[in-house]
């Protein structure tokens, strides 16, 4: 089944060198690129799977689409650039659903849109590590249970619940029920939040993918 791909660049020609990146992919459908507030809504309103936008545009667009479906949305940026950890961690928290560096090639932008169409977030641990660097969140008191500790762990490494169940010998749903209960003491509604906003209890490096 094809993904439907949004482009929405302020910088035009950019929004159209990403259209020739991908329209040779069989497995991609473009339903057009806007750098207007105008073809911006028009094509949001043609429903599409993933939106590949710029800094320009984004908080816009988050802005625009319904909470669900911000999850939806690829920002082509870097930290630092024109962007901070700061309005990063807002957008994660407004539920963006990837970011990827404007020096990756085309292999990493058609991997990240296929990802984000399967429900997957898409965030490199050194952006991750510069937003947990940022954090105001490090002083929140939790109480977690040691099994809690171990998937939240599990979790800050990036893997699935398949995954962590299988490391646990655990089952999935007892894992769902964890994450559940993670995400209510931390007031948080995904994984990635979890990661973000959770007080760093591991002295080790944390992954994500």
């Amino acid at each position: 089944m094809e993904v439907k791909v949004a482009i929405c660049c302020q910088v035009l020609l950019l929004g159209e060198g990403i259209c020739k990146l991908l329209e040779e992919n069989d497995e991609i459908h473009i339903l057009g690129v806007s750098s207007t507030n105008s073809e911006i809504e028009e094509l949001l309103d043609r429903d599409p799977d993933v939106i590949v936008t710029d800094i320009g545009n984004c908080q816009k667009i988050i802005n625009l689409l319904p909470r669900e479906n911000r999850k939806n949305v690829l920002l082509l940026d870097d930290v630092g650039r024109y962007l901070d950890s700061n309005d990063l961690k807002l957008m994660i928290t407004d539920g963006l659903g990837g970011l990827l560096s404007q020096n990756s090639d085309s292999d990493a932008l058609k991997k990240a849109i296929k990802k984000i169409n399967e429900g997957e977030l898409w965030f490199d641990r050194q952006t991750l590590r510069q937003v947990l660097s940022g954090s105001t969140e490090e002083n929140l008191k939790v109480h977690l249970t040691r099994k809690e500790t171990q998937i939240l762990e599990c979790i800050c490494k990036g893997l699935t619940n398949k995954e962590i169940a299988k490391k646990m010998y655990i089952s999935e749903q007892t894992v769902k029920s964890h994450c559940n209960h993670l995400f209510k003491k931390f007031g948080v509604s995904s994984r990635l939040k979890l990661a973000v906003h959770a007080p760093k209890y591991f002295s080790h490096e944390m992954h994500v993918h």
